[in-house]
């Protein structure tokens, strides 16, 4: 009997680690352990930073579908920090169709000012001292407000 009682214990607890994992990988998002040490590749700087990008920041951006005429909601982060006289900038975005894709990793994005830009269209900047998020993919959606990363400040 306590052999069962036991068992079931263990068992439960197995599903409690199992669900508290889950949790986390759907979380997904940057941790501090993401963005410790040296990043493996550098922004571009034309101009140094708006001290207001410096940091963690998060939102979910309301991506358009033009075939369905739906929004996917996709949650977009980034941590931008000096690194000596270089700034590094780790990103993450996770979609939610074909499977979940997420992109994640240190990446050579430009930094001119008040803005953040990438190859791709991607655009972090500063207006009116809040932080926004957009993507220029030929369509012209709303910027995303974003917010601070708890524990990820500058």
């Amino acid at each position: 009997m306590k052999m069962k009682k036991l068992y079931l214990a263990c068992l439960a607890a197995g599903f409690v680690f199992m669900a508290c994992t889950l949790a986390r990988a759907q979380d997904g998002g940057i941790s501090a352990s993401d963005v410790a040490g040296v990043p493996s590749e550098f922004a571009k700087v034309e101009k140094e930073p708006d001290p207001a990008l410096l940091g963690g920041w998060k939102c979910v951006y309301q991506r358009f579908r033009p075939k369905t005429g739906d929004y996917d909601p996709e949650p977009v982060e980034f941590y931008l920090a000096k690194y000596g006289d270089k700034f590094g900038l780790y990103f993450y975005r996770s979609k939610p169709e074909g499977g979940g894709k997420v992109y994640r990793g240190w990446r050579e994005f430009t930094i001119n000012g008040k803005e953040i830009t990438s190859e791709t269209g991607i655009r972090f900047f500063t207006e009116g001292g809040k932080v926004f998020f957009s993507w220029e993919r030929g369509q012209k959606e709303k910027p995303a407000e974003m917010t601070r990363i708890p524990g990820l400040d500058k």
